[in-house]
């Protein structure tokens, strides 16, 4: 066994052990709060839309989720997606009310949502089905190349009107947002080659309903999929980002395979690292 595969499994085998449960409560939550009381409403968006489908949320923890969106989009102007979240925020918490402290129009908003909700017969108080988006990550791209990515959608009550893929280049700029195309079952959508630049490319799908909200994800803003873009002639194994995507994939909960094919013959050993995202 090579040395580079000894460490590539003792790394891992140390990632897999100190990979740490999901602490209580969403930290996302606080995140966003913090995003929106600092006007930075996009970015509040799309972590509040990665809080929103994170598994383990409390009943209470779920409301203030969607309140949060629902101010949010009302911010950003978007009344129709605001409407919806405060939607799925009444039922978790029916007899809600804003606070008087907010501005004069915004609860006016409010209260005529809670007021028509009230008068269809306070719909939504059941657990709808899990929506399941199924997705394989190329392990590694060519810089300035674009990335065609597809993904399907498991989707028993029907509640998903659109696949969203969120890109971004690195790991510090806001992620751009695509609309997929979907086609035979498939939703497909592609990365510009502009973007495609060393170290790497992180991504996320998210699922929206009929009112813009997510109800499922592949990835989030928080712990995207990431894929390796090598400088021309690097060697992957190499570069500490390398192994940071690989903490990450761990991390993320996301299944991580390193295939490794070591050469027999004399002279300097080379590998090959595949990583395969399920």
């Amino acid at each position: 066994m090579s040395r580079t595969l000894c460490l590539a499994a003792v790394a891992l085998a140390v990632l897999l052990s100190a990979a740490p449960t999901r602490a209580q409560g969403n930290p996302l939550i606080q995140r966003g709060q913090t995003e929106y009381d600092e006007l930075r409403y996009e970015e509040a968006l799309q972590t509040l839309s990665a809080a929103l489908v994170r598994s383990g949320n409390s009943r209470g923890e779920l409301a203030r989720i969607y309140r949060l969106l629902a101010f949010t989009y009302l911010a950003l102007g978007r009344e129709e997606e605001a409407a919806g979240a405060y939607r799925g925020m009444l039922p978790l918490e029916p007899d809600y009310e804003p606070d008087q402290s907010i501005a004069p129009r915004m609860r006016e908003f409010f209260e005529q949502v809670q007021q028509a909700w009230e008068a269809e017969g306070r719909p939504g108080s059941g657990p709808p089905p899990p929506v399941e988006i199924q997705h394989r990550s190329p392990a590694e791209w060519e810089r300035e190349q674009p990335v065609p990515l597809a993904a399907t959608v498991e989707d028993p009550a029907g509640r998903v009107a659109q696949l969203v893929l969120a890109y971004r280049q690195g790991t510090d700029a806001v992620f751009t947002r695509l609309d997929t195309q979907l086609a035979d079952g498939e939703y497909t959508a592609t990365i510009p080659g502009g973007d495609v630049a060393p170290p790497l490319v992180e991504y996320y799908f998210e699922a929206l309903d009929a009112n813009g909200l997510p109800v499922a994800a592949r990835g989030d803003v928080a712990a995207p999929l990431r894929i390796a873009v090598p400088e021309p002639g690097g060697n992957v194994a190499e570069e500490w980002w390398f192994w940071t995507i690989i903490g990450a994939v761990v991390a993320g909960g996301v299944v991580a395979a390193i295939l490794i094919a070591d050469s027999v013959q004399s002279g300097p050993q080379t590998g090959t690292f595949v990583i395969t995202i399920e």
